[in-house]
C-alpha cells in the first residue's frame, strides 16, 4: 500500500480542465497503473491546496508510475512523493487522536414507493453534512466530538462521464478536526478503501496528522 503526493501546475489547460471535471483526471489516475492483474485495484485520491499550491494526494495498493501522468498536468521539474504507506498503517492504536482531512459525498437515500430502491439526495447544509460524517464513524473505526470537526469547504461538480450521457452531479464537502480511533481494523480500512461514495472522483480518502 503506497500514499503518494504530487504537485499539479495549474497554470496549464489540461489542469484547469481536470480541477472542473474529474473525469479526465480520474483517467489519468488509472493510467499510472500497470493492471497487470487485469482487475483495477481501487484508488482513493484527492485534490489539496496547500499554500496556494495543489497536489494529488493518490492511495494505492500499487506503486504508481507518474510519467504520463506527470506530462500532462505538472511542470517539467516537479518530483512525487511516493512512501510505503503500511509503516503509517502499522502504528495506529485505538484510543489514538489525529488531526484528520476528508473530502466527502455527503448523501442520504429517500424512500418514496415501498419495495422500491431510494433515491439519492445530496445533504447541502453543513449541519446535515456534518451529521452524514457522524453517523459514519462508528462503522469506520473512530469517533468524533461535534465541537472538534467542521465542514471547511464545500463544492459542486458537474460533468460528463461521456459525451452521451447526461451530466453527473456530485455535493462533495471537506471536513477537518479531530477524531479519536475505536477500532483500529476498521479505521485502517477507511484509510485505505476510503468513506462514502464518489471515491472514483477525488471523494473518500481520509488522511491523517499526529496532533499538534
Amino acid at each position: 500500500m503506497y500514499l503518494s503526493r504530487i504537485e499539479l501546475d495549474i497554470s496549464r489547460h489540461d489542469t484547469r480542465r481536470a480541477i472542473a471535471s474529474p473525469q479526465p483526471l480520474h483517467a489519468a489516475i488509472e493510467g499510472c497503473f500497470s493492471d497487470i492483474t487485469g482487475e483495477k485495484a481501487r484508488k482513493l485520491w484527492r485534490l489539496d491546496y496547500l499554500r496556494e499550491c495543489m497536489y494529488l494526494l493518490l492511495v494505492s495498493p500499487e506503486k504508481p508510475n507518474f510519467a504520463r501522468f506527470s506530462e500532462q498536468f505538472c511542470s517539467s521539474d516537479t518530483k512525487e512523493q511516493i512512501k510505503d504507506y503500511r509503516t503509517v498503517l502499522a502504528q495506529i492504536q485505538a484510543g489514538q487522536s489525529f488531526r484528520f482531512r476528508l473530502r466527502g459525498n455527503p448523501v442520504h437515500s429517500i424512500q418514496r414507493e415501498k419495495g422500491k430502491r431510494g433515491k439519492i439526495l445530496a445533504h447541502v447544509t453543513p449541519e446535515h453534512q456534518r451529521g452524514w460524517l457522524m453517523k459514519k464513524a462508528p462503522a469506520n473505526g473512530f469517533e468524533l466530538t461535534e465541537c472538534e470537526f467542521d465542514v471547511v469547504e464545500t463544492r459542486l461538480l458537474r460533468f460528463r462521464r461521456t459525451q452521451k450521457e447526461r451530466p453527473v452531479e456530485i455535493n462533495t464537502a471537506v471536513f477537518e478536526g479531530m477524531l479519536k480511533v475505536i477500532d483500529t481494523g476498521a479505521f485502517i480500512q477507511a484509510l485505505t478503501l476510503g468513506i462514502g461514495r464518489a471515491r472514483a472522483y477525488g471523494c473518500g480518502l481520509l488522511t491523517i496528522m499526529a496532533p499538534k
